[in-house]
């Protein structure tokens, strides 16, 4: 197992490459998947049932089907689901694994079976529409905005860079092309270096990076807000907006009321959820809204036809 001391090196050595899209993609996954679990707050679950891994579930796959260990226990883990009702609503799946023993579940009783686990949808969307498989889950947008974050850092950095050295430089042989990059690496850190062999400075020439040496960090910083922001719009919470001159009132409630329908409609069907889970297992679980995304803790300043929109989440409607 790696030590941190082990990981800070490497990520040290490793402060350059600027156009690491991959690990920009992980940074921002991961960072994006830990604002969608702190939206929901849960009470009363069983101890064997951690809330994370119940919201993992729900997050990235779309569904949970809680049920009873070998020993007795009530668990949340990954399964697969199959099998389906009259209005396709999955009633059977399965889990297996070196720990927990295989098993078959099922979500209803019928003449053959009785039911020995809760199934639990993310958003209404379920896990699929007439057979038609849909993404109720939210690993999809996680994975879209990560992308975009990755793609928008990338490309800042790369920016960066260029404005300390704006061409691209070409050598002919290995040793300068060697001599070249030792160059350009110190460049890269922000530091100063001379060429002084007359043989690579004859061979010496560059190359234009391109045609954006107009653009302007903020239009990056800019863009990485906006991205943030509408990564919230789209699990449905507000964030803080400059002051917009001729913004009616009407404009504001109908724009808020389009951010209830994501965050409401996975805070429905978790309850409706958890009156099954409550039932089966004879718990009293429940869940909120986390207080720092309800829009009840937040004011909104209207001056004129100037309004200043601050952090908003969304009512839990207890």
């Amino acid at each position: 197992m790696r030590t941190i001391a082990s990981t800070l090196k490497t990520a040290l050595k490793n402060m350059y490459d600027v156009n690491d899209v991959s690990a920009g993609f992980e940074y921002w996954f991961f960072k994006f998947l830990g604002f969608a679990l702190s939206i929901f707050e849960y009470e009363n679950l069983p101890e064997s049932i951690p809330s994370r891994e119940l919201e993992l579930l729900l997050i990235l796959q779309g569904y949970a089907t809680p049920f009873y260990d070998n020993r007795g226990l009530p668990v949340a883990v990954p399964t697969n689901i199959y099998g389906y009702d009259k209005y396709y609503t999955p009633n059977s799946g399965t889990y297996g694994n070196a720990i927990i023993p295989t098993k078959t579940l099922y979500f209803q009783n019928n003449t053959e079976h009785k039911q020995n686990a809760v199934l639990m949808f993310n958003n209404d969307l379920h896990t699929n529409i007439f057979y038609l498989r849909s993404d109720g889950a939210l690993l999809s947008l996680i994975q879209r905005y990560a992308r975009r974050m990755a793609d928008l850092e990338a490309s800042e950095n790369i920016y960066t860079v260029k404005t300390r050295f704006g061409n691209a430089p070409v050598g002919s042989t290995d040793s300068v092309r060697n001599s070249i990059k030792n160059f350009v690496d110190k460049i890269r850190v922000g530091k100063f270096d001379t060429i002084t062999d007359d043989s690579i400075i004859n061979c010496f020439r560059t190359v234009d990076f391109g045609n954006n040496t107009n653009e302007n960090l903020m239009s990056f910083a800019a863009a990485r807000d906006k991205i943030i922001e509408q990564f919230f719009r789209d699990i449905g919470v507000k964030m803080s907006n400059q002051k917009k001159a001729q913004v009616t009132s009407n404009e504001i409630e109908s724009d808020e009321q389009l951010l209830l329908i994501s965050i409401d409609d996975m805070l429905k069907t978790r309850r409706q959820g958890l009156k099954d889970f409550n039932r089966f297992f004879n718990t009293n679980a429940t869940v909120r809204v986390n207080p720092k995304y309800n829009r009840a803790n937040f004011s909104e300043k209207e001056t004129g036809t100037e309004n200043e929109t601050e952090t908003k989440g969304v009512n839990e409607n207890e």
